[in-house]
């Protein structure tokens, strides 16, 4: 994992000497995991139904953008998400008490992206492309009936890697030289990150991401 990494960080160190604009940006997600199976039974015939909710995780990054056009700029981030989901399992066969449970995934993702401007100066503009991230924790909670966590490292159970696409829309504004600028994106997981059948086939990372930052 490391010998990626730091190719991927020299690349962009060395690829900035070159960029047009370089960024910082922070902010907020909300991810869940998308799970299979869903619905399952016991050895005693009764049905189970896990339901996955989001979670909230930080983000925080910088990237470098190089212009195609006035209107079009190619963009590589190097960003720390947390993601991961939040589960409450349901019965309809018995009334059960199931303790809800997390699960903290904290990534450095690399998005790809193409931004398409609408207008000249300050102007909104949408946004698509894919990210590949290198997985660096991966921890299971139990929430105890309220009294306690029980918390589980699963990372050996988990692929050091993922990968998705990411697609959404933003709006910039100039200042001289420089622009702030505020994006949501959406980032949509397409490799199952579960290396070992436990309780499930396939986990695959969602996340709604709001971020903000500026443009030197």
């Amino acid at each position: 994992m490391r010998k990626p990494l730091l190719f991927i960080l020299s690349l962009m160190f060395v690829s900035s000497i070159y960029a047009q604009e370089l960024k910082f940006l922070g902010g907020l997600n909300l991810s869940r995991y998308s799970i299979y199976p869903e619905v399952y039974q016991d050895i005693y015939g009764f049905q189970y139904n896990d339901k996955s909710n989001f979670k909230m995780g930080s983000v925080i990054g910088c990237g470098i953008e190089f212009p195609f056009t006035k209107k079009i700029t190619f963009g590589i981030e190097a960003l720390y998400i947390q993601k991961g989901s939040k589960i409450k399992t349901e019965s309809p066969s018995i009334e059960i008490y199931s303790a809800p449970k997390e699960y903290t995934l904290s990534t450095i993702s690399f998005p790809i992206l193409l931004r398409t401007r609408f207008l000249k100066g300050s102007s909104p503009y949408i946004l698509g492309g894919g990210e590949f991230s290198f997985i660096i924790s991966h921890r299971y909670i139990n929430i105890l009936n309220g009294q306690g966590r029980d918390s589980l490292d699963i990372k050996e159970n988990t692929h050091n890697f993922d990968y998705g696409l990411v697609f959404g829309f933003g709006f910039e504004i100039k200042i001289e030289e420089h622009s702030f600028f505020i994006e949501g994106r959406y980032h949509l997981g397409i490799k199952n990150i579960s290396k070992v059948y436990q309780r499930y086939e396939s986990i695959k990372t969602n996340a709604i991401v709001v971020v903000m930052g500026f443009k030197i």
